[in-house]
């Protein structure tokens, strides 16, 4: 069985295309987010699908509190790793649909690197949704980044989308993206898979991952944000500006919403 490419915590963001200078931007949005939404400042932070944490190494270097969850053992030890001499950057290994954290209650979470469309089931969703509810004071607010979906053919068979190449960590990257068949009735955009051939010194490893993409819009966010109880939906901006209209987007959005 082939390994995921979240078992390389340096190299995995890289296939995904982030590009230099992106967490920092996002980290600044986000700062100022809060800053329009709530009356309070922001204290404490919770990262949720973290990773290894590079927004909330950038939050913790500019005072902020910040707790981090991620189902991956690999991703929160190179979390750890890095943050070693950070004092106020935490990690605990959770699952991101259904979660408990022996913390007092956050004023802000996040949820970063367009992850949130993995969430496929609709009680997941909800399950979700509730768990990132309870861990917020009331008034808090959670920031998810979603890739904009554009309408993509739908396919009667694995088929290649694109192969392109990158460099991670001083090695050589060779990517190749398919997406796979969906059905009529199912509320996902698209099942993509993920091939990447890491060439490392000492020789390759080829990765594979299937990641299942929600369609979710700013409309279908608000729905679910009503539907947990927890949330009201109270922004929503494209490719971090306050001022592009959302038939502007280019890339991504991001749903603010607010615990009530």
């Amino acid at each position: 069985m082939e390994p995921s490419i979240y078992e390389y915590p340096d190299v995995f963001r890289r296939a995904h295309l982030e590009s230099p200078g992106e967490i920092p931007a996002e980290v600044l949005f986000l700062q100022q987010v809060w800053k329009r939404h709530r009356k309070r400042p922001v204290r404490r932070v919770l990262d949720i699908a973290c990773g290894d944490s590079p927004h909330g190494r950038l939050l913790a270097g500019d005072g902020f509190e910040v707790v981090g969850i991620d189902r991956s053992p690999a991703m929160i030890a190179a979390g750890r790793r890095k943050a070693k001499a950070i004092v106020n950057l935490r990690f605990y290994r959770r699952p991101i649909e259904k979660f408990t954290l022996p913390e007092r209650p956050f004023d802000a979470a996040i949820l970063m690197s367009e992850t949130f469309p993995v969430i496929v089931e609709n009680s997941r969703l909800l399950s979700h949704l509730k768990s990132v509810g309870r861990a917020l004071k009331r008034g808090g607010l959670y920031c998810i980044d979603i890739d904009r979906q554009d309408p993509i053919p739908r396919v009667s068979r694995r088929t290649m989308w694109r192969e392109r190449t990158a460099r991670a960590a001083g090695v050589a990257l060779d990517i190749r993206e398919f997406n796979r068949p969906v059905a009529w009735h199912s509320p996902l955009h698209s099942i993509y898979e993920l091939e990447c051939t890491i060439n490392f010194p000492a020789g390759a490893v080829t990765t594979r991952d299937l990641i299942p993409v929600r369609y979710t819009i700013p409309a279908t966010l608000e729905l679910a944000a009503i539907a947990s109880g927890m949330f009201k939906m109270a922004a929503a901006y494209c490719d971090l500006s306050f001022t592009k209209p959302l038939d502007k987007c280019r890339y991504r959005w991001t749903g603010v919403l607010r615990r009530v």
